[in-house]
């Protein structure tokens, strides 16, 4: 084509028609940039759906990964409402009532500590790499961005209460009860004696004031958890869905 044009241009100007060989001269310039701007769109166009599969591939990872930490949610969110129920079961009962396999239970269900520890290698690879900005769907795109504030501000409150119990309530049952390895992990079958002894130790320990106090103050401390983990999981839900219906849309 551009050899076309070379040759007639050539034939104008040995004619001397200038004006004629500008049309042409024009025409050619104009073929030029709309090849150019074809070839841009073209480009332009394998961009965005490059673009468009690596925001499936991060949809679709960030999906998979909160699904699964909401599933880790759920599991220590229940413990601490059993632990709660469990404190208040302790703080309500008459000890010498309950047997010794009541007692051993409860009283291991409020010393034990648990804690969320979500996955986050997708989350933290797509924050620190930007390609958050991939994601384009702008409310998505900020619940994704402010989820580890709320993610922290809920850890906050594990860890406080996890913290006072390793720091008080453990040294106080080491010191205040009497422990029997044999017993504790089923080595032998203990004797009547031995129960007997074991459970007039942890019915000494619960009536004592000290350890009332302290699970009033663990119990309050747990206080926050329940405040900010039902918000923790409705965000998390959110977030979900949202990311289903960005996937169902992009796979359509």
């Amino acid at each position: 084509m551009i050899k076309f044009f070379n040759k007639i241009r050539k034939q104008q100007l040995d004619q001397n028609k200038t004006g004629r060989y500008l049309k042409y001269a024009i025409g050619e310039i104009i073929l030029v940039m709309i090849g150019i701007l074809l070839a841009l769109q073209v480009n332009n166009w394998n961009n965005n759906r490059e673009l468009k599969k690596e925001e499936l591939k991060v949809l679709k990872s960030l999906y998979k990964e909160f699904n699964e930490n909401l599933s880790s949610f759920d599991i220590a969110y229940k413990f601490h409402l059993n632990r709660k129920n469990d404190i208040k079961t302790m703080m309500t009962s008459n000890p010498s009532e309950l047997s010794l396999d009541s007692l051993r239970s409860l009283n291991a269900s409020v010393s034990n500590n648990l804690t969320f520890d979500p996955f986050q290698g997708i989350y933290n690879s797509v924050i620190n790499s930007g390609k958050i900005e991939l994601i384009s769907n702008d409310s998505l795109k900020i619940k994704i961005a402010r989820f580890q504030d709320l993610l922290n501000d809920y850890k906050e409150e594990e860890t406080n209460t996890m913290i006072f119990t390793q720091n008080n309530l453990y040294p106080f049952q080491l010191d205040g009860s009497k422990l029997n390895f044999n017993i504790a992990y089923d080595i032998r079958e203990s004797s009547k004696e031995e129960q007997i002894e074991l459970k007039q130790s942890i019915v000494q320990l619960i009536e004592s004031d000290k350890y009332e106090n302290l699970l009033v103050y663990i119990y309050s401390y747990m206080s926050g958890i329940f405040i900010e983990g039902p918000i923790l999981k409705e965000e998390m839900i959110s977030i979900i869905n949202l990311l289903k219906k960005e996937i169902e849309k992009h796979d359509y």
